[in-house]
């Protein structure tokens, strides 16, 4: 007999292939009550019966295909919900079965090439705290029929397709295909993430604070300009910070993009191994520059409470720069002519990792310039319930008023989901020295903003809370920012034009 998961795989296949018959089959079903719940305990009884009974009753109707697909994704509610359920169990073994699979494989389906079927316990369990209400209804809130997916129609289960689509790196190259992961880090949690309660405390350290923190090497190749950017060794500075953000209950601590070399990372690790014991931090987000293979790697690493590495993110896009991104941070070639573009130099990753993590929920990462991709971030804010969307950046400071505020904002809204920007410093006084050459004193950065951090408002009309976080240029001491999530004493997202020069595509 089949397990109630890889029964459910086929029927998602078959609505998904079908997507505005369910939608129009959905919308009738709502103003139907009688008739839907007519065919809810249908299929229920079916299901008792197990799963070949419930095949055969859905059978080619995709009425009762819909409800097969729902019965099945309301008998894996008791794996879902963090309190105990009272309710007969009519197939424990296969219930067994489907707890054996998420525990070993991250999946409840038995298939790997249907993606993962994991559960979304977001939805539900964590929406008042993180979202405030469960996620937009298509009916009940008015979304655009192109907007629909066969997903908002159930409350558990939730499919992570094997691949995605993402468009070219560069002009004049293919469309490329990235794998996609959900890994579950199985671990004894002491914080309950769907605990209205629950205000962590989240952690930033700039780390490059002054321009020669992070040296940026400009060269010719091809006929073209490129740049890349490396951190000097600030182990000691990001210890102490560690220490420092510990000392002050953070439970998440976020390094930004290439902030950290394989030296700083070590130290980083270490420093947090020390607090492990008592010490309030559960995870680490470092933006490391690597070599791999003779080929420079923009990644973030997460570290767990003990330094260990739970998982990493290499950057899936490319950063190249215009000619007025140029100027902004003052690249200039061996003559001292500024440059007209840039391209970064970096082998872009091949995978996209979801994380289910004890004590701090789902979290996905875009690195810089990915935050302002169709693939992955909208599909990600948009259908994998994450609860937090973490994004390190090298950019200058980070305003409410500029490219990381539209698409941070952006990003919380659709997916009714946290959402972090975290920032360095060293491009800012490339960025002053710049503006000071050319008369533009009333735009030179004194308060350099190194975190943005966005909480959802229950509509997606209403705009996000906002707090920006801020090192004053001349003297960022402690060299960290911190805050409590309490985005009630935060002000919403201001509507207005970005400030400053604003890069094509995002960054």
């Amino acid at each position: 007999m089949k397990n109630p998961a890889d029964l459910f795989m086929e029927l998602w296949r078959r609505l998904q292939e079908r997507q505005d018959e369910v939608r129009t089959l959905a919308q009738q079903l709502e103003a139907d009550h009688a008739r839907a719940g007519q065919l809810a305990d249908e299929a229920a009884e079916r299901l008792r019966s197990g799963t070949s009974a419930l095949e055969e009753w859905a059978g080619s109707r995709l009425d009762q295909t819909l409800a097969a697909a729902q019965a099945i994704d309301a008998w894996f509610a008791p794996l879902a919900s963090r309190y105990d359920v009272q309710a007969e169990d009519p197939l424990p073994a296969e219930r067994l079965e489907a707890r054996r699979r998420l525990n070993r494989d991250g999946r409840f389906n038995t298939d790997p090439a249907d993606g993962q079927l994991i559960l979304r316990p977001g939805l539900l369990a964590r929406a008042m705290n993180i979202r405030e209400t469960a996620p937009l209804n298509i009916n009940s809130q008015g979304a655009e029929p192109d907007e629909f997916d066969p997903v908002d129609l159930f409350t558990n289960l939730l499919v992570v397709p094997p691949g995605l689509t993402i468009g070219a790196e560069r002009e004049g190259d293919p469309d490329r295909r990235i794998a996609v992961e959900y890994r579950r880090i199985a671990a004894v949690s002491d914080q309950d993430p769907s605990d209205p309660a629950w205000t962590p405390i989240v952690g930033v350290v700039p780390l490059a604070e002054a321009e020669d923190d992070l040296a940026i090497r400009q060269f010719r190749r091809d006929g073209e300009d490129w740049y890349d950017p490396t951190p000097r060794d600030l182990g000691r500075r990001a210890a102490e910070a560690v220490a420092g953000l510990a000392a002050q209950g953070a439970n998440f601590v976020l390094f930004p993009e290439v902030s950290a070399g394989p030296e700083t990372l070590s130290a980083i690790q270490q420093a947090l191994r020390a607090q492990a014991v008592d010490g309030p931090i559960r995870y680490a987000l470092v933006g490391v520059k690597e070599e791999v293979a003779g080929r420079p790697r923009n990644r973030a690493i997460l570290l767990d409470r003990c330094g260990r590495m739970a998982g990493s993110q290499t950057k899936l896009h490319c950063w190249d720069l215009d000619s007025d991104q140029c100027r902004s941070y003052d690249l200039r070639d061996r003559n001292g002519r500024l440059l007209d573009c840039a391209r970064e130099d970096i082998e872009t990753g091949d995978r996209f990792t979801l994380f289910e993590l004890p004590d701090l929920g789902r979290l996905a990462v875009a690195i810089c310039e990915d935050l302002g991709r169709t693939e992955p971030s909208a599909w990600i804010a948009s259908g994998m319930m994450v609860d937090w969307l973490v994004t390190p950046v090298m950019d200058s400071g980070l305003t409410t008023g500029r490219w990381q505020a539209k698409e941070g904002g952006a990003s919380s809204r659709a997916g009714y989901c946290r959402v972090i920007v975290a920032n360095s410093m060293a491009l800012s006084h490339r960025f002053n020295r710049y503006c000071r050459a050319n008369g533009e004193e009333d735009k030179v950065i004194e308060d350099c903003g190194v975190a943005l951090l966005f909480q959802p408002r229950a509509s997606q009309a209403g705009a996000p809370h906002i707090q920006c976080l801020t090192l004053p240029l001349s003297d960022p001491a402690p060299g960290y920012v911190h805050a409590r999530w309490m985005p009630a004493d935060w002000p919403a997202l201001p509507d207005g034009e970005p400030e400053g020069p604003e890069p094509e595509g995002g960054e």
